[in-house]
């Protein structure tokens, strides 16, 4: 269920999305290892929103 925020400056930036669900995921995680896991890749997932954003630029 996708949620929709009641105010327009509450609409999140991708990034926020990223750390929020990872952060729900680790905490979720079966073991350290796999939550480490999780964190590597909303970190990967950062890194490309970077890249996309300084060739656009």
């Amino acid at each position: 269920m996708r949620h929709i925020p009641a105010h327009p400056e509450q609409i999140e930036s991708p990034v926020l999305s990223i750390v929020r669900n990872a952060l729900r995921a680790a905490a979720l995680a079966s073991s350290d290892r796999a939550a480490l896991d999780v964190a590597g890749e909303a970190l990967r997932r950062i890194a490309e929103l970077v890249v996309v954003e300084v060739r656009h630029a």
